[in-house]
């Protein structure tokens, strides 16, 4: 893996760029900024757009506390993926658990908005 250092406010990548890696939080903090995840040491970041349609980045990710990632292409890690069985497996289960988190936030929207709407129906009648 490579290391790179990164300052507050600097963006490792934008919604919609071309993923070319992944990167592993050695310390500091980031955040998905679209759906306001903090990314803390010890965590993956970049897998969906390994596997997205054109390897297209899902996330725009942002330092918001000076720190560290490590990195890794994916190459490399198409190389991991099927030399070892059990990380190949570890990242799917990776992926799918991003995935599902995502429905459950989108999920969690939905019902505030319907809420919302409730609300607002109930106050105009």
């Amino acid at each position: 893996m490579d290391r790179r250092e990164y300052r507050k406010g600097e963006v490792l990548f934008r919604k919609g760029d071309t993923a070319h890696e992944l990167f592993f939080t050695a310390s500091g903090k980031f955040i998905a900024t679209e759906i306001g995840v903090e990314l803390r040491p010890g965590q993956l970041v970049g897998e969906l757009g390994f596997l997205s349609p054109e390897n297209k980045r899902t996330q725009t990710v942002e330092c918001i506390e000076s720190g560290t990632m490590m990195t890794l292409t994916y190459d490399r890690l198409l190389e991991i993926f099927y030399q070892n069985p059990d990380f190949g497996y570890y990242f799917l289960r990776l992926c799918t658990d991003r995935l599902l988190q995502n429905v459950a936030r989108l999920e969690e929207r939905v019902e505030q908005y319907k809420t919302k709407l409730q609300a607002s129906a109930a106050t105009r009648s």
